[in-house]
């Protein structure tokens, strides 16, 4: 019966979720309404670049994640309310990333699987240094 009561439970819980992954195309970088958020690295960034207008919230620190990551996004004028997509280098952290804002309260979360490798590989995709 514990058995049955917890499978129940998880499968509520993965019906409410806010988070979707989706393979990083073009296409849905040029959706106007997404807050699109690169969460690479600093060194990152400046070795290939970033998505035109992408906000730039790392999601890891030197010491591992980055504890401020959901109060830096908010400083920097991301919307909780709004669709926010989550971009880093193959779609792992952005993963861990997309998670962190689910449990913060962020209604719709994107995952962009593949990130930045996929779209300089496979989209050569223009990407701007800063």
């Amino acid at each position: 019966m514990k058995k049955i009561a917890l499978a129940l439970v998880a499968l509520a819980v993965m019906a409410f979720a806010d988070v979707k992954t989706v393979v990083v195309t073009p296409e849905i970088l040029s959706d106007k309404t997404l807050q699109i958020v690169d969460v690479r690295t600093p060194a990152e960034w400046a070795q290939t670049g970033v998505v035109k207008g992408a906000v730039k919230v790392s999601y890891t620190s030197e010491n591992g994640v980055n504890e401020n990551f959901v109060n830096e996004l908010k400083a920097a004028g991301i919307d909780p309310n709004k669709p926010v997509a989550l971009l880093c280098h193959s779609g792992n952290r952005s993963k861990k990333a997309a998670k962190l804002l689910d449990e913060a309260g962020f209604k719709n979360i994107i995952d962009l699987d593949g990130g930045v490798t996929r779209l300089e590989n496979e989209y050569k995709y223009p990407l701007v240094k800063e």
